[in-house]
């Protein structure tokens, strides 16, 4: 399990060179933090990419396939979206609410529009709401809100299943809930976290998913044809304990801190020694630190 320590570290580290750099697709280590998004995010929905496949649908600027559509339109919207958040984090202010996960679903390929009626979510423990939609709505931006105040990464962890309880659109629930995660990460100046789409990851994603499920059913059923209590569904939100989800979000958090920290090194012009000196800091070993450097540049 990842202690939250050594996130705080890293971000104490990165705030010292300078801050989380602008989320342009020129920046090498960004463009490749949003490629690896782009694709694992799809990957969890069941669309494959590569990576060669991906650089050349951005560069055409035209897809085909229906993957090719997925990554196109996630790749632009998290673009957009990422850029929207920076500026969040650069004025110190926090631009959020309904009208922006509308826009988040639309852009992905959805249609913005609430879902009417009952809708199943495979896998899932809870039944989402059937109606009040908006209503439900409010009341995770009021959870995102406080979020936002002082970042916790278990009330973190819980928002994002909550949105994915809630369920809020025909199609694009899933995607449309990993960009809100990473908006409010980035807003806070943190890099984005990759919930990646292999096998192994999908699973943990889902069961982090389930933890949560388990403990919010009993308010979605008492709940479920009827208005929900903003204020006990706030004080039950609050009491929910995440360790699976929180711990990928952690994980993905220091990969993704690493590869901003090395490339502020670099474009600064620090030489391997000291770059290696920071990675033994931050508790890697020598053959490690190789790795994660060679990782490094040949993303550039």
């Amino acid at each position: 399990m990842i202690d939250e320590k050594l996130i705080k570290k890293r971000k104490s580290i990165l705030d010292k060179l300078g801050g989380l750099p602008e989320p342009k697709v020129q920046n090498k280590e960004w463009l490749y933090l949003l490629g690896e998004e782009t694709r694992n995010s799809i990957l969890v929905e069941g669309y494959f990419i590569s990576e060669k496949e991906l650089k050349k649908v951005l560069s055409k600027n035209v897809p085909i396939t229906r993957t090719e559509e997925e990554a196109f339109n996630y790749f632009r919207t998290a673009s957009f979206i990422y850029e929207l958040a920076y500026e969040n984090y650069k004025q110190n202010e926090f631009i959020f609410g309904i009208p922006l996960i509308r826009q988040i679903n639309k852009s992905l390929g959805g249609k913005g529009d609430f879902r009417k009626g009952k809708i199943q979510i495979t896998g899932a423990k809870i039944n989402p709401p059937e109606g009040y939609i908006e209503d439900w709505l409010k009341i995770f931006n009021d959870f995102v809100k406080e979020i936002e105040k002082k970042l916790d990464f278990n009330a973190l962890s819980v928002s994002h299943g909550f949105f994915e309880e809630i369920h809020p659109f025909e199609d694009g629930n899933g995607r449309t809930g990993r960009i809100i995660l990473n908006y409010i990460l980035i807003s806070k100046g943190y890099p984005l976290v990759i919930i990646k789409g292999d096998d192994k990851n999908k699973k943990l994603y889902y069961k982090g998913l389930e933890e949560i499920d388990t403990q919010m059913a009993e308010i979605f059923e008492r709940f479920k044809n009827k208005k929900p209590d903003k204020r006990k569904v706030l004080e039950k939100l609050k009491s929910v304990k995440s360790k699976t989800l929180r711990n990928l979000i952690l994980e993905g958090l220091r990969e993704s801190l690493d590869r901003i920290i090395i490339g502020i090194y670099e474009e600064k012009g620090a030489k391997l020694e000291p770059v290696s000196e920071l990675l033994k800091e931050l508790g890697y070993s020598p053959e490690s630190s190789r790795q994660l450097i060679k990782e490094a540049n040949n993303s550039s």
